[in-house]
C-alpha cells in the first residue's frame, strides 16, 4: 500500500534511505554522501514533507520504500536494498506518475543517480541531460504521460 508520509515514519524512512546511500550508490564523494546522509536524516524528512508530496510504500506494517512528487519532479525514490528488485519502486513510480496525471501534467522529470539510471530507462524514461546540482552528478531524465 502506498499512503502519504507521517512525522512517525521519518525515522524509517531515513533508514532506508542511509542503507541505499551507503550501500548501493557507489559513484558518491565523501562530500557528496555527506551531503546526502544530511539531508536523509528523519528531521529533514519532515520538513521535506511540508514542501513536497512525500509518500510511503507499507506492507504488513513496514515501511519499504519511498517517493515524493513536487511540480512536475519525481523526487526521494528509494527502496529498501535488500528488496530492490521486487517492484515496489515500480509500484511507487507508477502511483507517483498516476498523481501527476491527475493534477495536470503532460509529461515528469526526475534526477537519477547514475546507478538508477537503467532502472528510470526501463520505466520509460529518457535521458534529456547531466546535471551537477549538488557537485555530484545526476542524470536527467523526463517521461511523456
Amino acid at each position: 500500500m502506498i499512503r502519504p508520509f507521517k512525522e512517525e515514519d521519518a525515522r524509517r524512512c531515513s533508514k532506508i534511505m542511509l542503507d541505499c546511500i551507503n550501500q548501493n550508490l557507489k559513484s558518491l564523494t565523501k562530500e557528496n554522501r555527506d551531503f546526502m546522509i544530511k539531508v536523509s536524516q528523519p528531521e529533514s524528512l519532515i520538513k521535506k514533507s511540508n514542501e513536497v508530496k512525500l509518500f510511503v510504500y507499507e506492507k504488513e506494517g513496514k515501511i519499504l520504500g519511498t517517493g515524493a512528487f513536487d511540480d512536475g519532479e519525481i523526487r526521494t525514490m528509494f527502496v529498501h536494498p535488500k528488496i530492490q528488485g521486487e517492484s515496489i519502486g515500480k509500484e511507487i513510480l507508477e502511483f507517483l506518475i498516476s498523481l501527476a496525471k491527475s493534477k495536470g501534467f503532460k509529461k515528469v522529470f526526475l534526477k537519477s543517480s547514475l546507478e538508477a539510471e537503467k532502472f528510470y530507462e526501463k520505466q520509460g524514461f529518457q535521458k534529456t541531460g547531466e546535471n551537477n546540482d549538488f557537485d555530484f552528478k545526476t542524470i536527467l531524465m523526463e517521461k511523456k504521460i
